[in-house]
């Protein structure tokens, strides 16, 4: 059956009359009806014109009819029609697509919303529209626990609408609200948008309230208020001594019209005197040319916000805001683009919160009209409009909310299916209270407009904060939510919000502060510690103290590495790669307690296993840069271009002896191994290494052991070091002196646990060979027992004494050599016998000896 309704009836201005026209035409004359806003007029002669044969001009005329009158079954099928012709204009795509989402084709209405929105980008209707089916599942189910809704009891079978609070002197708390009910008069006077009678001001007693509220019978609110066209949308000041209203264009019993001859809507004010009232005044903004109308104040009394169509809006209704200044009325101010669209903003309502509640059917709804909320912002601004969501919205017209002081209860007006008439007034009980969610820099406290608000459990999709850094939701009694705040170039902040209680409109207040983000990374590159070049495909590992504890990251071509460290956390670095000694950084890189952001440079050199053959290792100081015969480090970090490998001197094979350097130049010296400045040994720093008194410092996260006084002849092959230890004359006690390199073997060990090393101990040529078979292995056990000492595992370590067989000079038995060239001799060095699953015997690989090492006296040595 059809349904009609006056879809704008508490909207735009209602005519005084019905009149008929002299036009030869039933089409102009029915366009005349509906300028004269006769829409029932007007839909007898178009069916009439349309029922014979086809007339674009009637078609759309006729689907604009039954649109204005809200009956929206015949509307989609008169848009079905009129969109496909070509006199189509885009503005019917919107309101076909308005019409199918009304009767639930949601995904049919989609299409013609992006048609109106590709048409017309710069509508945000479309924009909005085109959204709001994606969102329909959303805003169906987001006031579930929040709010419960009755239908009551007073409604009749036309319009009711508009409830207000109402406090009467002798019938006690109620709410006043219009109704077309008033079917009784002896002189029959219909408005003919939808031919029933004008609406007039009822009062209603009740008792309760939300959903358990009970009501009386209603009466009219007074003689002196109601007129014989359109009174409704009330709103009174805190004391209820003076009310506000919305009324046709009627006061002191003359009426005003436009040029056009339409009675438009305009604000009356009047006092209370006695048992009855003063007497109506226009209030200075209303004007015959545009309607005025639902007024709200504020609880202060000193603003009146409402809707009008007056010039300069941003589309049909817009609200206004206007502020009471030195007892007049000042001029009203448009809320902004932000709330108005080229829709329809109506019914606005402020909470003594603050908080604005509104209907429109410009934003993103379910359909018809919506109703939203907007909290205010510094500088006069408003959050976004938020759809309050089902059960209060439906895909029909729903409108006209009003709260109680606590925030808890109240009332709203529908057309939905299940009323007693058409517009119908429903009870809620709302389970659920404000909470603001403020978001602001920890460092400065000023607040971050356009942070993101989400949480898991109260928040259907993301919130954006302004520029006061609020947000606020709604959460349901006895409950908590855990609200999540992000910004770019801030940390993530999370923190908790519960609501115990009813409680009173006061917003709960949930701080979130939020530090600006602190960026640790560390990056460097991985070196083949035998040739200097950087070592692709190896695998570098953050192992960190806190969450994803270890992650691990490949080099690329060039053997750089890069990663951000997760923030209050330390990491050490390991570095592995197949045929190569594992390295694990002795110290930790830590983001824990650092104020700015940092990024860490941190190289590692892997040892090969093996020396690759024919390419002997670059020689190279401890931290891996090669370095050519002067001690100086080339600036490309590689070998020579020459033979890889070789010693060289500025690209160029040296030539043996001093070579002389320019002052300040910083070199080797080949007769002490000392490094040089100025002709004396340097103390300082060259190329992020460390020197004292002319030695080079251990880099302890180097994996190689080069002795920083190793000397060679011009063109010698170089070759990457383990480390040794040495041995005073017939001894196998370990020096003080070995125990850095000691400490480093250990390390090296435990970096790799799956290699087997050998111990592998030496003496000089002096004693019989049996003797020195005994002494090298009492000096290899020795090695061993410091280890496990310290950690090593036993079954991993092979001691093995060589005795003299195996010398690193001519010094054998009975050739003269010097002290120096027997404590060579006197060694522990350390190879690697193999492991559980990486190599085999042929590809042992033996350390070399440490030409430079320090030589003891020998008193008492046979020769």
């Amino acid at each position: 059956m059809m349904k009609l309704r006056s879809f704008y009836l508490p909207v735009v201005a209602i005519f005084m009359t019905c009149h008929l026209f002299a036009q030869n035409a039933k089409v102009d004359r029915a366009k005349q009806y509906m300028k004269d806003l006769n829409y029932t007029g007007a839909i007898e002669l178009l069916s009439q014109v349309v029922a014979k044969g086809d007339n674009d001009d009637a078609r759309i005329a006729l689907a604009e009819c039954y649109r204005k009158v809200n009956d929206s079954e015949n509307a989609e099928f008169l848009y079905s029609q009129v969109v496909r012709l070509q006199t189509a204009q885009p503005i019917h795509y919107l309101y076909y697509g308005e019409m199918l989402q009304r009767n639930g084709k949601c995904d049919l209405a989609r299409e013609w919303f992006k048609k109106f929105a590709e048409a017309v980008p710069e509508d945000v209707r479309g924009q909005y529209q085109n959204r709001a089916c994606d969102y329909e599942k959303e805003l169906k189910t987001k006031g579930e626990g929040v709010y419960e809704i009755a239908h009551t009891a007073f409604n009749s079978n036309l319009d009711d609408f508009g409830a207000t609070f109402y406090k009467d002197d002798k019938k006690g708390p109620g709410i006043v609200f219009a109704s077309e009910r008033d079917k009784g008069t002896a002189i029959k006077r219909n408005h003919c948008w939808t031919g029933s009678p004008f609406l007039d001001l009822y009062f209603v007693p009740t008792t309760g309230k939300g959903t358990k509220v009970e009501t009386g019978k209603p009466e009219k609110f007074s003689s002196d208020i109601n007129s014989k066209y359109h009174d409704a949308a009330v709103t009174f000041n805190k004391d209820q001594s003076q009310i506000f209203f919305t009324r046709n264009n009627l006061s002191k019993g003359k009426s005003g019209h436009d040029d056009q001859g339409i009675i438009r809507l305009k604000i009356y004010t009047d006092k209370k005197s006695g048992n009855g009232w003063k007497g109506e005044e226009s209030l200075p903004f209303n004007s015959d040319e545009y309607s005025c109308a639902h007024p709200t104040l504020s609880n202060d009394g000193n603003k009146l916000y409402f809707a009008s169509d007056m010039p300069g809006g941003f589309g049909g209704m817009d609200l206004y805001v206007s502020e009471l200044e030195n007892g007049r009325w000042g001029p009203p101010m448009n809320l902004g683009p932000s709330v108005n669209t080229e829709g329809n903003e109506i019914f606005p309502f402020i909470h003594n919160s603050g908080r604005l509640y509104f209907a429109s059917d410009g934003q993103l709804g379910l359909g018809g009209l919506d109703i939203y909320s907007i909290d205010p912002k510094e500088g006069g601004q408003w959050t976004a409009p938020e759809n309050i969501g089902a059960p209060i919205n439906s895909k029909d017209d729903d409108f006209g909310l009003t709260l109680d002081n606590e925030g808890t209860s109240g009332f709203f007006t529908s057309d939905r299916q299940g009323g007693a008439g058409r517009d119908d007034i429903y009870s809620f009980t709302k389970k659920a209270t404000p909470v603001k969610i403020f978001v602001f820099d920890e460092q400065t406290k000023l607040p971050i407009e356009g942070a993101e608000v989400t949480s898991d459990s109260c928040i259907k999709r993301k919130l954006k904060t302004g520029k006061d850094g609020k947000v606020t939701v709604d959460v349901k009694f006895n409950s908590c939510c855990t609200f999540n705040a992000t910004f770019a170039g801030y940390e993530k902040n999370s923190k908790q919000g519960c609501v115990k209680e009813a409680a009173s409109v006061e917003n709960t207040i949930v701080e979130i502060p939020l530090r600006k983000e602190q960026k640790f990374m560390v990056e460097g590159i991985v070196f083949d510690q035998a040739t200097g070049l950087p070592l692709p495909d190896a695998k570098v590992s953050f192992i960190g103290d806190c969450k994803d504890s270890i992650q691990t990251y490949t080099t690329d071509a060039s053997g750089k590495f890069k990663f951000k460290m997760a923030n209050a956390c330390c990491y050490k670095l390991r570095g592995e790669k197949d045929k190569y000694f594992a390295v694990t950084t002795q110290d930790t890189i830590c983001s824990r307690n650092q104020k700015d952001s940092k990024t860490y440079q941190v190289n590692l050199n892997l040892q090969p296993t093996t020396a690759p053959a024919g390419q002997p290792g670059a020689i190279t100081e401890a931290g891996g840069n090669n370095i050519n015969r002067t001690g100086e480090t080339n600036p490309n970090g590689t070998v020579s271009p020459l033979n890889p490998g070789t010693v060289t001197e500025n690209g160029k094979i040296p030539t043996a002896g001093k070579v002389k350097h320019p002052k300040g130049t910083i070199y080797k010296d080949e007769e002490t191994g000392l490094y040089m400045k100025n002709n004396k040994p340097f103390t300082g720093k060259k190329d992020g290494i460390a020197y004292k008194d002319g030695t080079m410092q251990d880099d302890p996260n180097s994996s190689a052991f080069i002795p920083s006084d190793t000397k060679y002849a011009a063109g010698d092959s170089a070759q990457a070091y383990l480390l040794h230890i040495y041995y005073d004359f017939d001894q196998a006690y370990i020096r003080d002196e070995s125990t850095a390199q000691l400490n480093k073997l250990m390390k090296l060990t435990k970096d790799n646990p799956n290699y087997i090393i050998e111990i592998s101990s030496h003496t000089d040529a002096r004693g019989s060979d049996s003797y020195n078979k005994r002494l090298s292995q009492r000096r290899a056990e020795s090695v061993v027992r410091w280890l496990i000492e310290h950690g090593v595992e036993r079954d991993r370590l092979v001691p093995r004494g060589y005795g003299e067989s195996i010398p690193t000079n001519k010094c054998v038995n009975a050739i003269p050599c010097s002290e120096r060239e027997h404590q060579m001799n006197r060694r522990t060095e350390f190879r690697v016998l193999g492991c559980k699953d990486c190599l085999d015997d042929a590809k042992k690989k033996l350390s070399r000896p440490n030409e430079n090492a320090h030589v003891s006296k020998c008193n008492g040595c046979p020769f």
